[in-house]
């Protein structure tokens, strides 16, 4: 395939004229994210502020809200099962903000 680039665009890299392309898929990219999230290790950074998994531990011990509310368990927060999408579509959810 062919792209024609601009100077507008300082962050893409590509030649004009591309053979192959191999890019992530929303599916890995949103459990890249959720496993960042999860990690013990690394931090994640939304912005000037961090994010931990402490809030949804918060959020799913709190007893003002139920799981009808959120829509979280805790097996949505395990760390061990790093291909769980539907855990990733709870994390990303309207009713978890």
């Amino acid at each position: 395939f062919q792209i024609k680039t601009t100077s507008h665009w300082p962050w893409f890299y590509l030649r004009e004229q591309q053979l192959l392309l191999f890019f992530q898929d929303a599916t890995h990219l949103v459990t890249k994210w959720r496993n960042r999230l999860l990690s013990s290790s690394a931090e994640l950074r939304l912005g000037n502020q961090f994010i931990s998994t402490n809030r949804l531990y918060d959020i799913i011990h709190n007893e003002t809200y139920t799981k009808l509310d959120h829509g979280l368990t805790k097996s949505d927060i395990n760390p061990k099962d790093r291909q769980n999408f539907s855990s990733c579509l709870k994390l990303t959810s309207l009713d978890l903000f």
